[in-house]
């Protein structure tokens, strides 16, 4: 069985969808009661929780190379990709507090709460590219094929060979794009701005 490339992303976010509110439920449940056993959980599933994270967004940029993504869709890129940046940050900067301390304050809490709110956001961008650009679909003509392999034991050498391609050109195009101040555009250019396809309705045969 073959995963895409491009497919590499989606399949690593569940973890740390999974574990940011695994662990601050644990730690909130913890503080509340005082069950040193839900505290523990809290603290050792935090780092799981950033390295997720790491490696979602790592594959989030080797999948960026392989998309084909222009005008509304590629605001929509560049806002996901970056608020995932935050993500990344942030989790680390918790994994690292949480590590040094065994009952969390309510500071961290309300951090990770944020952090839920704007991972949630960034899912929804996510499944947007997804369902209604076809960034990454084959079928859809979102997929640059050359970029975007099928990664099977038989060309896992030339898989990650394009991989890293992909990641070294993510790297540098993301860091012209916050050079240029291209950060948020979802958020700071309207979706008006943007000229959509004219869609006739059809009367409906009888």
């Amino acid at each position: 069985m073959a995963i895409g490339l491009q497919e590499m992303h989606p399949a690593t976010v569940h973890f740390p969808i999974a574990l940011l509110p695994l662990s601050l439920a644990a730690d909130a449940l913890g503080r509340v009661t005082g069950d040193y056993a839900l505290l523990e959980m809290g603290r050792r599933t935090m780092p799981l929780a950033a390295a997720g994270a790491v490696t979602a967004a790592a594959f989030g940029l080797i999948a960026q190379e392989a998309v084909h993504a222009e005008g509304q869709a590629h605001d929509l890129l560049v806002t996901h990709r970056t608020l995932n940046a935050g993500l990344v940050g942030i989790t680390t900067a918790m994994a690292i507090r949480r590590m040094r301390t065994h009952r969390p304050g309510v500071g961290y809490l309300l951090t990770g709460l944020a952090a839920l709110g704007a991972m949630g956001y960034s899912a929804w961008i996510g499944g947007r590219m997804a369902y209604e650009h076809g960034l990454g679909v084959k079928l859809a003509g979102g997929l640059n094929e050359a970029r975007g392999p099928e990664v099977t034991l038989e060309n896992v050498g030339e898989a990650a060979r394009v991989a890293a391609g992909n990641l070294g050109r993510a790297v540098k195009g993301a860091a012209g794009e916050m050079a240029r101040g291209e950060l948020v555009p979802v958020l700071t250019r309207p979706e008006k701005a943007f000229d959509e396809p004219e869609i006739h309705a059809v009367p409906p045969r009888w």
